[in-house]
């Protein structure tokens, strides 16, 4: 049974239809050192004025930027990007331009597509952005051992935490194990400051939470073994520690009645100073900036056990870049995709503002979440996903239920897990039906 993918993205992207294509005059392009931001795409100062790409990316967000992107590119090369950005279904239509004989030239995929896309795809593997990339990202547009898409998106997952509040309360160091973690909410509690304040009514929230302990145990294979019920989640070697997390986040946070809080009560409430810690991303960095611009904050790792060389930061990298293995300028293609990458800091950096999975690339204007996040990943301290990329379609909302009943304490952590199982075994067996 091959999984539904989720999109790891937790905040909504709307879709629309766009084509964006790029013009320009014929000045000669330049080439420079590597790594300064001004390489002509490929080896050859020459402008290749018939060469037309077309780009389908699936984020209608950098329409801006892409508007941008086309001119400069037009300038520098001559070549031509007609770039795309789909509409709703945009991997109905993507299947569809394939069957047609009409592919697009580069196609944008997720992270956990490739079991499936990669053999649309070319194989990247020799190209030289490949060793710049953070391993963990590099991973997530692999299939079994060949790369075949560039990554340019990543998000991390831990718990973001008040710097401030943590100095107030005499907390020098942050937590690496689950013992110490429960040592920072007493101390905070003794302080006069409310530990955790977790927004349990979201589904979104306890998806992220719950997919802990699938990337602590091996997410894919967790995932596969659940679906052919040779596990269980009631046997799943980390569910007891993930209880242990989620009961902290209760008994030292607004308890049962966390449930009834969400997104807007939690990011108000942290921002404002009334909370120390949420179990939240980096995606959270523009929220808590609009409401408190100075904030002193931080992100670590949740630590589920008392090993903390286990204690990784949950990253997954979220976009990749591919070329259609039908393409007919697949060199001109990757000549885009290398300069892309030459000129990230300006692209993905400064105009997206998104971490790119480079080690060549400062980050440091990004704020302090992604500087922590890019700490992680450089320091091999981070898992590939947040654990829920592989779940059946349908089960990232399905699990609310049981685990908000359990924070409502109208189910045990056996009945929890007994819930859960059903769901999962329900949505596995309907994704096998339509495989």
């Amino acid at each position: 049974m091959k999984a539904r993918k989720i999109a790891p993205y937790l905040t909504a992207m709307t879709m629309i239809v766009s084509l964006l294509t790029a013009c320009g005059n014929t000045a000669q392009g330049e080439t420079t050192e590597p790594g300064d931001g001004k390489e002509a795409a490929g080896n050859s100062t020459e402008k290749d004025e018939d060469i037309v790409l077309t780009v389908y990316q699936g984020t209608a967000q950098y329409t801006d930027m892409v508007e941008k992107l086309c001119q400069d590119y037009k300038e520098e090369t001559g070549v031509t990007l007609e770039w795309e950005i789909p509409g709703d279904e945009p991997y109905t239509v993507l299947k569809a331009r394939f069957a047609s004989g009409e592919a697009p030239d580069i196609i944008d995929l997720q992270c956990g597509d490739y079991d499936t896309w990669y053999e649309r795809c070319v194989d990247l593997s020799g190209e030289s952005w490949t060793e710049h990339v953070y391993e963990a990202s590099l991973n997530g547009g692999s299939w079994e051992g060949k790369v075949y898409g560039l990554p340019y998106a990543m998000e991390g997952s831990g718990i973001i935490y008040n710097k401030d509040l943590f100095e107030q309360a005499g907390i020098t160091e942050i937590p690496q194990t689950i013992s110490e973690l429960e040592e920072v909410c007493e101390k905070l509690q003794s302080a006069g400051i409310q530990p955790f304040g977790e927004a349990w009514g979201d589904w979104g929230f306890l998806m992220h939470i719950l997919g802990i302990p699938f990337t602590y145990e091996g997410a894919s294979e967790t995932a596969q073994r659940l679906s052919a019920k040779e596990e269980s989640f009631s046997d799943m070697k980390y569910m007891d520690d993930f209880f242990n997390f989620y009961d902290l986040t209760l008994d030292y946070g607004w308890g049962v009645e966390s449930v009834g809080y969400h997104y807007d009560d939690q990011a108000n409430s942290f921002a404002k100073g009334e909370i120390a810690m949420i179990k939240q991303g980096t995606w959270h960095t523009d929220t808590i900036a609009s409401i408190n611009p100075d904030m002193n904050i931080g992100l670590f790792a949740v630590p589920l056990t008392d090993d903390a060389s286990q204690t990784k930061l949950q990253v997954s990298t979220t976009r990749f870049l591919s070329i259609s293995n039908t393409s007919k300028q697949e060199e001109a293609a990757k000549d885009f995709l290398q300069w892309f990458v030459d000129h990230a800091q300006e692209y993905m950096i400064e105009q997206m503002s998104i971490v790119a999975p480079y080690d060549t690339l400062d980050v440091s204007e990004l704020g302090a979440l992604n500087i922590d996040m890019n700490r992680y990943v450089a320091d091999g301290m981070a898992f590939d996903g947040f654990g829920v990329e592989e779940w059946p379609s349908g089960f990232n909302t399905d699990q609310a239920e049981p685990l908000q009943a359990y924070a409502a304490g109208a189910s045990d952590r056996g009945a929890t897990c007994t819930a859960l199982q059903q769901l999962w075994d329900s949505r596995a067996a309907s994704s096998s039906v339509t495989e």
